[in-house]
């Protein structure tokens, strides 16, 4: 007996995944997916008489996107939105990465302190913090400590604090120190998505059959995610990503999108 499903109860997309057009390797997945929408338009053009009536509509051109956005920021999917790749560091490829730190001065507040990391060249100023944690008064770099003046030599894990600060006084240091230990990804102007082949999983079950689950594929054979993307970076804040369907333009039938669903094993 053929298999043959019509109405689909949706529970929820898996997964989904951009697949190389060259050898199917995966450029990038996404698992936390929400709010997904499937849309497609189609452009009309209308003949009209000499009167501007309306004689009939010819449909001239359909176009599929999916749209939605991944729950958890995630830093493979602004890689392939920014056309990039996320970059990790190694022991032999490191990064240069920026810290904020935050130094309390102890009983002696004019003893030198250690930074917690080696910066890469020299700090050219710091600050104290106020009670609110606002920028207080700020000390440039000198050649010994005053009452404006710090000391730091390039490289050194070590800086002297100007004079007359008190105990528990905070100093704000901002530099950039060298790691094998972070990830980076960089969004160029002159990079852009990758197209390739959009594959989709879609978990539910047939409306007559609530115990057996159905596993439903959502296929673009040529897709491209956009550039387009909004970051929020408040606990609640989704990434949103938009994937646009080209036409398999010398397949002859076409295709911009199958929704495909097997009988599970």
């Amino acid at each position: 007996m053929a298999y043959d499903v019509n109405n689909f109860v949706i529970d929820r997309v898996l997964r989904g995944m951009m697949l190389s057009a060259a050898d199917d390797s995966i450029m990038w997945s996404i698992n936390q997916i929400t709010n997904p929408s499937l849309s497609c338009s189609t452009e009309t053009q209308d003949a009209v008489d000499m009167l501007g009536s309306p004689i009939m509509t010819f449909e001239r051109a359909k176009t599929v996107e999916f749209s939605g956005e991944n729950s958890l920021f995630d830093l493979g999917l602004y890689a392939a939105q920014a056309g990039t790749e996320k970059e990790v560091a190694t022991s032999t490829k490191k990064l240069i990465v920026p810290t904020f730190e935050e130094i309390e001065l102890g009983a002696t507040p004019e003893a030198a302190v250690t930074l917690k990391h080696k910066p890469v060249g020299q700090i050219r100023e710091i600050h104290v913090l106020n009670g609110d944690s606002t920028l207080g008064t700020r000390y440039k770099n000198g050649s010994s400590a005053s009452a404006t003046d710090f000391v730091h030599t390039s490289g050194a894990t070590q800086l002297t604090p100007p004079t007359g600060l008190e105990k528990g006084s905070v100093l704000f240091v901002i530099y950039e120190y060298e790691t094998e230990n972070a990830v980076s990804v960089t969004n160029s102007a002159n990079n852009y998505p990758k197209a390739g082949r959009f594959m989709l999983e879609v978990l539910g079950c047939d409306v007559c059959d609530q115990t057996t689950l159905i596993h439903a594929y959502v296929v673009m054979n040529n897709a491209k995610l956009t550039s387009d993307s909004e970051i929020g970076f408040a606990t609640d804040s989704t990434h949103n990503f938009t994937i646009k369907a080209n036409q398999a333009y010398c397949d002859r039938g076409r295709q911009l999108v199958s929704i495909i669903i097997p009988k599970e094993d």
